[in-house]
């Protein structure tokens, strides 16, 4: 029960603080506080089954690598409860591109990536990040979506070659 002896004529509730899965909601009205009891009035109605999903994909095993100037990139996005929808990778702050999963299509909850991506040349009034040894240093993000838009991301940082 989420509420008793309702006298507004409206209700709302944080669904956030359900854990994820299938709802029904049922509603039960009555006029007893203004009548007598036998003269009580009851009805009740049930709503269709509805999904609550709050948790975001999990993000495991990110590792990226440079090779021959390319970014070798592989992660795994896992959902408890809804497929993956779709992920995105970043590199250096630039633009999210979409990347598409090892069997090139998001329908299930746990999905693997494995893609390359040309380093980026950084430009004169570019911030260039080195590491202690001097070596040049790459961000990659990646970020997974499940079904109902829930995300998370991950990043790793890689020296450059």
């Amino acid at each position: 029960m989420l509420k008793d002896n309702l006298t507004d004529k409206f209700y709302s509730f944080d669904a956030s603080l359900l854990p994820d899965g299938g709802y029904t909601i049922k509603v039960v009205a009555s006029d007893a506080p203004s009548h007598s009891p036998d003269q009580a009035l009851t009805a009740e109605k049930e709503s269709l089954r509805f999904e609550v999903d709050t948790t975001p994909p999990q993000i495991e095993n990110l590792s990226a690598s440079a090779d021959n100037g390319k970014i070798h990139v592989t992660f795994r996005a896992v959902d408890s409860f809804s497929n993956i929808k779709r992920a995105e990778y970043s590199v250096d702050a630039g633009e999210w591109q979409f990347v598409e999963p090892v069997g090139q299509l998001s329908d299930s909850k746990t999905e693997s990536y494995d893609f390359r991506v040309t380093v980026p040349v950084a430009k004169p009034s570019a911030v260039i990040t080195k590491d202690t040894a001097g070596q040049l240093e790459h961000v990659v993000v990646v970020r997974a979506y499940d079904r109902y838009d829930n995300m998370n991301s991950a990043k790793t940082v890689i020296r450059g070659k």
